[in-house]
């Protein structure tokens, strides 16, 4: 019998490696009847099976070959495949796989792309398999939400050993959109789109970068392609609700916000985003709600302490989130937080907050603890309750007239106050002073859209006989010096401040100021926040403005908008009218 097995299997092999998979089948199928506890014949009928797209009957082969034979590597690998085509999980076969044969590349292949793999298995594959370019990709894609740069080295290695894959350019964009190099994305685009004219993604990609370039107009072009080849993508609805508010046409970003949402309902971005849309609706209620489900940008409590829902008589921990600015603004609530506590609805409430911000809430608030925000774990003793700074809003803004009765809820330094209105009295005489934030820290990528550059502000520094004083909160000294001004006009850096760290000293000084022109930064919250007069420059109302001309977090705060396409300079001259009015009492 072991000679007409022999010779069954051999005949079954030749008409595999012939590419005949009806025959082999069939012929290992003969060879089961004769010796059906036969590893061999188990495990290639399953591969097969597989190959023949009937990965439901090569499932069971392949079980009982693996459990017959749990030494075959090569079967441990095409079980782990087979899985991974069923929508099981192939991760434990392949790694029994891998360490039975650490040169098993189809099964390193799979870990990579199930992203449950080491570095050291990743360093196998990439070392394996040196001129596989679907190999270098699949490690870019693994390294891509950790390590982006890295992820940018095998994306360029892919695609230099196929360089007409447009997936790849694809997936190099992504990254490079995401650290702020919108410029070389959407040249990578155009390749793609070049060997792909109507490819959904390519296209919705496009859009993504063209907003992040200003090109509002080629990218709900670009959108309206991508939605007809695919109905179903969420990248091109919500690109184009994206582009739709940049152009405050909030009723039609809604709408395709809410079918990005559809597309995608277990996609937290389309929920957040969704959410902006919302409260730049003024639907307060339905912005707020959605909010509150948004993705934690931090480490929070977990299920043992509950999230506060406006439960009386709480020992509430407030966490805060995301950067400076969103604390500036959301200090606003503060105050409701000190009232509750006074008033006994609160039995205590502790606020976590940037440790530069403390002493100017600490001073006129005095129900409440202070926590310095610091990173990592979060400590919770004598907590019963924690929230999030943001999910306060859904508590205390729930109408425009919450809004309207708010008071500022910083407090600057009364004595650091009088010290720099000597020096300005001093340095300015009788001229207006105005503090000036042109741009953010960050000039890279699609941030420099938000903010002008210091030789752009011409027509607001053109003003005659006015003092402006940076409060730029980096090395600006070289724009500083190539500055022109009007006659009587200067720009100078305030002495001894560090613009940066020291946020009471430039609160301070900014109370003592005669107005504020900042873009949107942190300095222009600090402004909003201590309730000093401001203009902002903003490239729409947002979703801050709630549906309303007027800044509803901030009354004293004017707006000047620069429409998609409008230069600079012509917005800076509505700026420079819009300080001349503050200054002179007409807003």
């Amino acid at each position: 019998m072991s000679i007409t097995v022999t010779t069954a299997l051999n005949a079954g092999l030749q008409a595999h490696r012939t590419g005949n998979l009806d025959k082999a089948i069939a012929v290992y199928g003969a060879v089961l009847d004769l010796a059906p506890d036969n590893p061999k014949a188990r495990h290639l009928r399953g591969f097969a099976l597989l190959q023949a797209d009937r990965a439901a009957d090569a499932l069971i082969d392949l079980q009982l070959a693996v459990g017959s034979a749990p030494d075959n590597g090569t079967a441990w690998t095409h079980l782990a495949i087979c899985q991974e085509r069923l929508g099981h999980p192939g991760a434990p076969a392949a790694r029994r796989a891998v360490a039975l044969n650490p040169a098993a590349l189809e099964a390193l292949d799979l870990l990579v792309r199930e992203q449950t793999v080491d570095t050291r298995a990743l360093s196998w594959l990439l070392a394996l398999a040196p001129d596989d370019a679907s190999a270098w990709n699949r490690a870019g894609l693994e390294r891509a939400p950790y390590a982006p740069s890295l992820a940018t080295t095998h994306f360029r290695r892919a695609l230099c050993l196929a360089p007409t894959a447009a997936s790849i350019a694809l997936d190099l964009a992504e990254v490079e959109r995401r650290t702020q190099h919108p410029e070389t994305a959407l040249a990578r685009i155009n390749r793609a789109l070049a060997l792909r004219p109507n490819d959904p993604r390519a296209l919705a990609d496009r859009a993504g970068a063209e907003i992040e370039l200003d090109a509002v107009g080629d990218a709900l072009s670009d959108t309206r392609r991508a939605a007809v080849q695919d109905p179903a993508s969420r990248a091109a609805w919500g690109n184009r609700a994206e582009a739709l508010y940049r152009l405050s046409r909030y009723p039609e970003a809604l709408k395709y916000g809410t079918r990005a949402r559809v597309t995608a309902p277990a996609d937290p971005d389309a929920m957040a985003n969704l959410a902006v849309y919302c409260l730049a609706n003024g639907d307060l209620a339905g912005g707020w709600r959605l909010f509150r489900q948004r993705r934690a940008r931090r480490t929070t409590p977990g299920p043992a302490l509950p999230r506060w829902s406006g439960e009386p008589e709480a020992n509430l921990l407030v966490l805060a989130e995301q950067g400076l600015g969103d604390e500036l603004l959301f200090s606003t609530l503060w105050q409701d937080l000190d009232r509750r506590v006074a008033d006994g609805h609160l039995a205590s409430a502790t606020v976590e907050a940037d440790e530069r911000l403390i002493p100017l809430g600490a001073r006129a608030l005095h129900n409440l603890n202070w926590k310095p925000r610091q990173g990592g774990e979060t400590g919770t003793a004598g907590a019963s309750h924690w929230c999030l700074a943001g999910d306060l809003l859904e508590m205390f803004r729930q109408d425009r007239e919450s809004f309207a009765s708010s008071a500022p809820g910083l407090v600057p330094d009364r004595d650091r106050v009088d010290l720099w209105r000597h020096w300005l009295a001093r340095v300015a005489g009788a001229r207006p002073t105005i503090g000036l934030c042109w741009r953010s820290g960050s000039r890279a990528g699609h941030r420099r859209r938000h903010y002008p550059a210091l030789g752009e502000c011409a027509p607001l520094l053109a003003l005659e006989n006015h003092l402006f004083v940076a409060l730029q909160y980096d090395d600006c000294a070289a724009e500083l010096a190539e500055a022109s001004v009007g006659q009587g006009t200067a720009i100078i850096l305030p002495p001894d401040l560090d613009r940066r760290d020291d946020q009471e000293g430039v609160a301070a000084l900014m109370a003592a100021l005669d107005i504020v022109v900042s873009a949107d930064t942190a300095v222009l919250a600090l402004a909003g926040a201590l309730g000093v007069p401001a203009v902002a420059i903003s490239l729409h109302r947002g979703w801050v403005g709630l549906g309303q001309e007027q800044h509803p977090w901030f009354p004293r705060m004017a707006r000047v908008y620069r429409p998609p396409g409008v230069p600079w300079r012509e917005t800076m001259t509505g700026v420079a009218r819009t300080v001349e009015r503050q200054l002179t009492g007409r807003i």
